[in-house]
């Protein structure tokens, strides 16, 4: 069945259901009225998981190499495809749940990229819509030990405010500019592929993550980056950021 890219009617909004079968011989009709099932609402790039996932027998690692995935990312697309089957809820916070004094005291006059980031979450009431570069909105919250913050792209990995200085210090070191770098694929390792020394993600990887070279790593530079120009720090570039001053 081909895949629709929406469960309602794009017209009045109503969800979608099957009312006709037919029969491609004797184009024989049959009304019924039954819901699609979760699957057809999987992409094709789910489907291409889920299949993988049942020929490897839920093994993730064999999944990532036929796929060409690092594990992190393969992991990360395999909970991503639960939550679309409905086989788990999505994880995310009421915003009339966040307890602002995790913040503790702010420094509202600090210059690190760490504390700019922090004040601003609070400005807005401890929760924030960024923009991805490719035009996707991303939820950002702050963490329950006020010392981060959780996105709704990253899985709800609580990330220290502290990745944000590693990658500032970083940009200015290269004259207020460097490649984003990736961490996703298969040859992606730290230290090779798109994860060079010459990258923010290898940095994230090493200084944050405290990884060496040749490990996978997780992937968070899409969201930090979409961060630090919501923060007005750095510009979220195509394949690089640019410092602002």
């Amino acid at each position: 069945m081909k895949t629709i890219e929406t469960r309602f009617c794009p017209v009045c909004n109503s969800k979608l259901h099957i009312n006709r079968l037919a029969c491609p011989s004797c184009k024989a009709e049959y009304p019924i009225d039954e819901e699609l099932s979760s699957f057809d609402y999987l992409s094709n790039k789910q489907k291409e998981l889920l299949e993988a996932f049942l020929r490897h027998k839920g093994n993730l690692k064999l999944v990532g190499e036929e796929l060409d995935m690092s594990y992190p990312t393969v992991n990360k697309r395999y909970e991503e495809l639960l939550i679309a089957l409905g086989l788990k809820e999505k994880e995310e916070i009421k915003e009339e749940e966040i307890d602002m004094n995790v913040f503790g005291k702010l420094n509202l006059n600090s210059e690190k990229a760490s504390d700019i980031i922090k004040n601003k979450l609070y400005k807005n009431n401890g929760a924030a819509t960024v923009v991805l570069k490719n035009g996707e909105n991303c939820r950002i919250y702050i963490a329950k030990d006020g010392n981060g913050f959780v996105s709704d792209k990253l899985s709800m990995q609580e990330m220290q405010f502290s990745v944000f200085d590693i990658i500032v210090d970083f940009l200015k070191e290269k004259g207020g500019k460097a490649p984003k770098g990736l961490g996703r694929g298969k040859d992606d390792k730290i230290g090779y592929g798109h994860c060079g020394s010459e990258t923010i993600m290898y940095q994230i990887a090493t200084k944050y993550y405290g990884k060496t070279e040749g490990e996978s790593t997780f992937d968070p530079v899409f969201v930090l980056a979409a961060i630090l120009d919501w923060a007005g720090i750095a510009e979220n570039c195509r394949g690089y950021l640019r410092l602002y001053v």
